[in-house]
Parts: C-alpha cells; sequence; structure tokens
C-alpha cells in the first residue's frame, strides 16, 4: 500500500488544525454576540431594578440574579444558575463576589424575615451589574 509523502500529511494536518482552531473562534464569537434589541431589555430591566432598590432591596436583588440568568442562558449556558455561574466562571472578572451576590438571593429565596440593608443590596447589585459587563451586557 503506497503512503503519502510527509509533507503532504504535514500539510493536511495543518489544515486540519487552522480549521478546528477557527471553529472554536466562530462558536465563541457567535455565542458572545448580544443582539442590540437583547441589550435594551437587559438594560431597562437593569433600570427597573434600580428605581426598585429604594422601596424594596430584597426584591431588587432577586430580580437582579434572575437578570444574570437571563444572560447566561442568552449565552447558552444550561442549567440551575449555580451551575450556569460554575461554567461560566473564567468570565467573570470577581467570581467571589457575584457568588456572594448569588449567596445573599439564596438567602433571600430561603431564609424567613431576613433583614437585608440597602448597603448589602446595592453591593450584591454593583457585583451583578460586574458580573453582566463581563458578559458583554453594558448597562
Amino acid at each position: 500500500m503506497p503512503t503519502l509523502p510527509s509533507s503532504i500529511l504535514i500539510t493536511v494536518v495543518i489544515i486540519l488544525l487552522i480549521l478546528f482552531i477557527g471553529l472554536i473562534f466562530w462558536t465563541q464569537n457567535k455565542r458572545s454576540r448580544i443582539s442590540p434589541q437583547e441589550l435594551k431589555k437587559f438594560q431597562n430591566h437593569w433600570q427597573g431594578i434600580l428605581k426598585e432598590i429604594k422601596s424594596s432591596p430584597k426584591n431588587a436583588v432577586l430580580e437582579a440574579d434572575k437578570l444574570l440568568d437571563q444572560a447566561l442562558k442568552l449565552k447558552n449556558y444550561t442549567g440551575s444558575l449555580g451551575e450556569k455561574m460554575k461554567k461560566a466562571g473564567p468570565l467573570f472578572s470577581d467570581r467571589n463576589g457575584v457568588w456572594g451576590a448569588h449567596k445573599l438571593r439564596n438567602r433571600i429565596a430561603h431564609e424567613l424575615n431576613i433583614k437585608v440593608s440597602d448597603f448589602e443590596a446595592k453591593k450584591a447589585l454593583g457585583q451583578f451589574k460586574t458580573a453582566l459587563r463581563d458578559l458583554g451586557i453594558k448597562l
């Protein structure tokens, strides 16, 4: 059985490698795109959250957490929000901060009569805002 010259084999491997790397970049670029309409929805939702913090800091944190979940879903992450956050972890500039904000959300959702100060809520919203910006959503 005849064998291919090594130079042809090397050329084929290089071409396949370039195609594979190009596919990875194309997939990542597609994953990171957010349409102007989607961006506007996020911005409007965020403005509503900022208005709500004055009357209901707990509700503002719950809504910001939902917004992060929607953003990760838009980026094709699946599972619970915690699972999505783990998968997207390298994208976050402050992983501990966004996890802290999410943990506050969990306390609000699961503990009875929890008190959340304006300071705690604003800090959590800042963490959610940073995480959303890390995902390409400019608020």
